[in-house]
């Protein structure tokens, strides 16, 4: 039987990520098989998680997913393990707009699963029951705990527990972590470090103290049960294809589904490094490029004289390139694509929809796709192109013309995740023209 439970923040920057690595490791360190997930779009802590619990962590997205998707997939995910650790997103109850929808607690409830929240509790005492006490009363959501983050001292945290049990007793106090930065990773846009860019001896060893302040066993005893029997995988139709995918630190925004499904759907999947000279097979009749960071290895890149040939033949040849966010850069570094990129300072973000336009290389006209977006360059048309979709952020209210077209390349910012059979649509297509 699995246990399941999840670690919500009042916010972003409260340190939910640190406080989930750090039960995660507790709870390997204890000998048991921890099974990570992340709701909402993100790429890079769930590389941090799967490192931790040498299990690859699944993400949980209404929006991407929808209801039984999001159902589905975390069963798969608790069906041999036995904790489940769910990394919650933005503030608890923070969703699409002014709505509860695809927040994090949105999931919780669907799931029913017990929450505990982490609460930052630099320079503040009484005023912390107050918090807690307002975001449990303020929506249906079973708080079973709370880990108070960045205490200031022992003294600071022993007051921290007296205010909560005299005001809000049901509430146990799981764990209070003292002020310390040395358990943050250092960010640049888009979010943290990566996982493969950290000293994991070191890290692993910082986690570890971060631990020894969290109640490991107390959050095990509020902890629920999963039913996770009999989850059956989807019956899916293998394309006779070799499809090329980009894999390293360049092109490391690839979820866990988004794997799966590619090497259930194909015949074969070829992984291969730029970074380290690798290039496409000959025989690939399909290549996808993820997102990533290529403009901080640009050099590295673009030193890869084969890789940059075969891409360029790949394209002119009529076989199909969809390249994600990070692809799409790469591929204007390359001059497949008349776009000129260029970074800003501000980020681009939120849920959207793209519709297929009369151009999409892989779509019919019409067809819609959910995806997210997060990315701070734009990219500017600088010749002749079309444009695969209309995209729309409901969150924004914004449309705009998308998705850059040449041939059979579809260049996108759009991110998509393919584990139900609309998110899985998109792959389908651009495998359906590879033969």
């Amino acid at each position: 039987m699995c246990r399941a439970f999840l670690i919500a923040g009042i916010g972003s920057g409260c340190g939910k990520t640190t406080i989930t690595a750090a039960v995660i490791q507790g709870l390997v360190d204890r000998g048991y098989k921890v099974q990570p997930f992340k709701v909402g779009p993100d790429y890079i802590d769930p590389q941090h998680h799967s490192k931790l619990a040498a299990r690859l962590c699944r993400n949980l997205d209404c929006w991407m997913m929808g209801e039984e998707g999001v159902k589905r997939n975390f069963r798969l995910g608790c069906s041999d393990a036995d904790v489940a650790v769910v990394e919650g997103v933005g503030g608890v109850y923070d969703g699409l707009g002014t709505g509860e929808f695809a927040s994090t607690a949105y999931v919780a409830k669907l799931l029913d699963l017990p929450v505990i929240l982490v609460v930052d509790a630099w320079g503040i005492s009484r005023t912390a029951a107050a918090l807690v006490k307002g975001i449990e009363e303020f929506d249906s959501l079973n708080i079973a705990g709370v880990i108070f983050n960045f205490v200031g001292s022992e003294g600071h945290y022993s007051l921290l527990k007296k205010v909560m049990e005299e005001n809000l007793p049901h509430v146990p106090v799981l764990g209070g972590v003292i002020r310390s930065k040395k358990g943050f990773v250092p960010e640049r846009h888009l979010g943290i470090l990566q996982a493969d860019e950290l000293n994991w001896e070191e890290r692993v060893q910082v986690l570890r103290k971060i631990a020894q302040q969290i109640d490991i066993e107390g959050i095990l005893k509020v902890s629920s049960a999963v039913d996770a029997e009999n989850v059956e995988s989807e019956v899916l139709n293998v394309f006779p294809v070799k499809v090329a995918v980009a894999r390293d630190k360049a092109f490391s925004f690839l979820y866990t589904e988004n794997r799966e499904v590619l090497e259930r759907l194909c015949q074969e999947v070829f992984y291969f490094s730029p970074l380290e000279g690798e290039t496409i097979p000959v025989d690939a009749k399909a290549l996808f490029l993820p997102g990533g960071y290529p403009e901080l290895w640009e050099e590295q890149l673009l030193s890869n004289e084969r890789f940059l040939a075969d891409v360029r033949n790949f394209a002119a040849s009529s076989r199909p390139i969809y390249a994600e966010c990070g692809g799409l850069i790469f591929l204007s570094m390359a001059g497949v694509l008349p776009v000129e990129v260029h970074f800003g300072t501000r980020p681009f973000l939120g849920y959207a929809v793209g519709k297929a336009t009369n151009s999409h290389p892989f779509l019919k006209e019409g067809v819609e796709v959910r995806g997210h977006v997060f990315h701070y360059s734009k990219a500017e048309a600088k010749g002749s192109v079309e444009y695969g979709y209309e995209l729309f952020l409901p969150s924004k209210g914004v449309s705009l013309k998308e998705g850059f077209v040449k041939d059979k390349v579809l260049a996108t910012y759009l991110h998509t995740n393919w584990f139900t059979a609309s998110g899985r649509s998109l792959l389908e297509a651009f495998l359906g023209t590879a033969y």
